[in-house]
């Protein structure tokens, strides 16, 4: 009967009419095609469609890719033609993969801003606390852009909050939280947006059914459970998977996510392999802890300048850095050597351990025209291009060469991958639609910060979550 309520489908009055669902809708179809049961699932793939030979003008609300992979059309927007599918054989609407800064954020979203019901979204962290990353950083390490409470004067809000009408800052009165206050702004968050959050629950794996939803098999307390879900949201991060860059001898080495405390290390000395952020934040802490730091870093960073925040050092880490090679620190100064490519740690045989490297061919560092910057003068010369450099160290040295990150390191069955070609965080990165949909897997979504957008990078909270209400949208 409501058929008969519905305006005509055809030229200017259908564009001008606002559809029902979007694309990716899961729905069911009155097909007509068999007798006893006439509906059939599918999800729309286009809006106001036309076909080759209709008329001008002529177009229709839907077209239909249903299950079986017939194309179809809805000639109408009315429920006796096309509906929402029941969700009476799903679990949840949602499921989001970790409960970190990523997950949270895009949950409070999905919740608050886009007004799905919290017990339809469900949370799945392996760990045993919400933000379980954050509290494994070491001891020292601190957020390195900065919070500071301003929304009761500006339309921006704190650049380390995952949510608006929050602020680290406000809760914490923390500038540069450490990781575990900082899990505590999330815990707290979580509590107060009533997110359904499954703690000490591995996700094993994600299969997409035949039509279109998802059995997310997981093991919780020592048994294994399947929820069945429309829609996925990986978010399950970077911090729990390093990456050793491939290195060889790289067994002889701690990578600085494995480490509790840089001040509890043995040992008076150590080598630092990297010198962005993890690597420089890696000497600070070391010197100041009065240890004898080496860095050897591919690229001199404390010189570099560029508009991107994520191919820089941070201000707060060149300013951290300042003060320890500074003359009148109180402690052995950091001996920073760059451009070098490490070529491989081993075992020496007076004891301890050899990191070998090639000095490669320095380049001057870009600085734009009209720089106020002091250039760094804390650095070590560097040697002839293709010479050897032997470091002898006692203890183990700290490898800090990023992350391989979730995706890559147990979600490529769910994701395509770029190729190696790109720089920084482009290279490898998963494969996005402008929705960050999965290409490989519709229905999947990442949040977090190995999501990439042609040459954009959105590696840091304060870049990640500008994503979270693009995907929220999109499943909405």
């Amino acid at each position: 009967d409501d058929l008969d309520q519905v305006i005509e489908t055809t030229g200017k009055a259908v564009e001008e009419k606002s559809l029902r669902f979007g694309r990716g809708a899961r729905v069911v179809c009155n097909t007509g095609r068999n007798s006893e049961e006439p509906w059939e699932a599918g999800t729309v793939v286009a809006l106001y469609h036309r076909e080759e030979g209709w008329a001008p003008g002529e177009v229709v609300p839907y077209q239909v890719r249903l299950n079986d992979g017939t194309l179809i059309y809805a000639p109408f927007d009315a429920d006796g033609c096309i509906r929402l599918r029941s969700g009476d054989d799903l679990d949840v609407d949602v499921v989001v993969v970790g409960a970190g800064a990523a997950g949270i954020g895009c949950a409070v979203s999905l919740t608050r801003a886009f007004g799905l019901d919290p017990a339809r979204v469900r949370l799945l962290e392996r760990g045993d606390a919400v933000g379980a990353s954050f509290r494994a950083w070491p001891e020292e390490m601190r957020f390195i852009s900065p919070s500071f409470n301003q929304q009761g004067w500006t339309s921006s809000f704190d650049l380390n909050a995952v949510a608006q009408d929050t602020s680290p800052a406000y809760a914490l009165h923390a500038q540069h939280p450490s990781g575990k206050q900082y899990a505590d702004y999330l815990a707290a968050l979580a509590a107060d947006a009533s997110l359904d959050v499954r703690l000490g629950t591995e996700v094993r794996s994600v299969e997409k059914l035949a039509d279109g939803d998802f059995d997310v098999r997981v093991r919780a307390g020592g048994a294994d459970n399947i929820m069945r879900t429309r829609f996925v949201v990986w978010a399950a991060g970077e911090f729990q998977y390093p990456s050793t860059g491939d290195l060889p001898g790289a067994e002889h080495c701690v990578h600085n996510s494995k480490v509790e405390s840089w001040a509890g290390l043995p040992g008076d000395e150590r080598v630092v392999i990297g010198g962005y952020e993890s690597g420089v934040d890696a000497c600070v802490n070391l010197a100041r802890a009065g240890k004898k730091v080496t860095v050897l870093a591919s690229t001199p960073t404390w010189n570099v300048q560029t508009p991107d925040p994520s191919t820089e050092l941070a201000p707060y880490t060149a300013e951290r850095l300042r003060e320890v090679t500074a003359p009148g620190f109180h402690g052995p100064s950091p001996e920073l050597l760059a451009p070098l490519r490490v070529l491989r740690v081993e075992e020496a045989s007076e004891g301890g351990f050899n990191v070998v490297s090639a000095w490669k061919k320095q380049e001057t560092p870009l600085r734009p025209e009209g720089s106020l910057r002091t250039p760094f003068e804390g650095a070590a010369p560097p040697g002839a291009a293709g010479s050897e450099l032997v470091v002898h160290t006692a203890q183990p040295p700290v490898l800090c060469t990023g992350f391989e990150g979730s995706v890559a390191a147990i979600g490529r069955d769910l994701f395509d991958l770029a190729d190696d070609s790109g720089t920084g965080c482009l290279a490898g990165a998963p494969l996005l639609t402008a929705e960050d949909e999965s290409t490989k897997t519709p229905g999947v979504f990442l949040v977090g910060p190995t999501v990439v957008q042609g040459e954009l990078s959105f590696c840091f909270v304060y870049k990640f979550r500008q994503r979270f209400g693009i995907v929220a949208d999109a499943i909405s």
